[in-house]
């Protein structure tokens, strides 16, 4: 028996059913779910009991969820300019005129194929107080080794080294995907009428890649903001909390304490910073653009 309606219509909701799905299985009733149970008190194995909105007037009373959201702006704050210009820099570097732009391509992306393990367990080593490389450079310097991850003042910017390194690439490839739409003639003009190339990039570059560098700066924020994995694994949150970011907090009051209701109301106020600092970078920057 045939189905009534519109052929392409039904082809396509029968072509879009897997996908579909999927995405409400595990994006839109975890988020769902997340937000009914956020109202509650639960430890998994019990059953829910309903609090209303005490999860989230307790969060605004608790210290260590202040503080796990200052080391997580600390962390954004850190590494948004830096990742940024980073991947700027790279991509000025592979559309330009050097001989082993591909290469050179290559190498800067390779290291954001790796998973968040492999690079947190690398730079771990790295970075370890006895044994670790750039301590046997230091001695060999003659300098004193260092305690990059268990020094309260280096241990963030010790984490943020390790992300630069990590996912700069993928800023990298963004930005030179724009720069390459860019027309080839506005630069052969720039050049007959004298510009230098630092004046090209400033005058030239910069202001036709906007829209791109905009998008960057928004997910470069976002991704910011959810870092957890890097943090778990070079420092645990240490020492003494000092690298303790919100979404570890978050995992620690509701894998560790079983407090699943209080853990997705921070969740949901994590989400709701994110929102708020996105759509506040894109309506100041796109009232700039026009």
């Amino acid at each position: 028996m045939a189905i009534p309606g519109n052929k392409d219509l039904r082809d396509g909701l029968l072509f879009s059913l897997p996908f579909l799905i999927v995405f409400f299985l595990f994006m839109v009733y975890p988020l769902i779910f997340g937000l009914y149970i956020s109202f509650f008190k639960w430890n998994i194995l019990g059953k829910p009991s309903f609090l209303g909105f005490e999860n989230y007037i307790e969060l605004f009373k608790d210290e260590k969820f202040y503080t796990s959201l200052w080391h997580t702006f600390q962390f954004v704050i850190i590494t948004t300019p830096i990742l940024l210009l980073i991947g700027f820099l790279m991509a000025l570097l592979v559309t330009g005129k050097s001989p082993l732009k591909k290469v050179e391509e290559t190498v800067f992306f390779i290291p954001y194929i790796f998973s968040m393990t492999v690079v947190s367990t690398l730079w771990a080593w790295i970075m370890q107080k006895d044994f670790g490389i750039l301590n046997q450079v230091m001695r060999i310097l003659g300098g004193e080794p260092v305690s990059w991850l268990t020094n309260a003042s280096l241990a963030m910017w010790s984490i943020a080294v390790a992300t630069f390194w990590w996912t700069a690439g993928f800023n990298m490839v963004l930005m030179s995907a724009g720069i390459k739409q860019i027309s080839k003639e506005v630069f052969e003009s720039a050049i007959v009428d004298g510009a230098s190339y630092p004046q090209q990039v400033f005058h030239i570059t910069i202001p036709l890649l906007a829209p791109t560098l905009v998008l960057c700066l928004i997910l470069q924020v976002i991704a910011s903001f959810n870092v957890f994995g890097q943090v778990y694994v070079m420092t645990g949150g240490g020492p003494a909390g000092a690298t303790r970011v919100l979404v570890q907090y978050i995992y620690e009051t509701g894998f560790k304490y079983f407090k699943m209701g209080y853990s997705a109301a921070m969740s949901y106020i994590l989400f709701l910073i994110i929102l708020a600092v996105s759509v506040i970078q894109y309506a100041l920057l796109g009232r700039r653009k026009d």
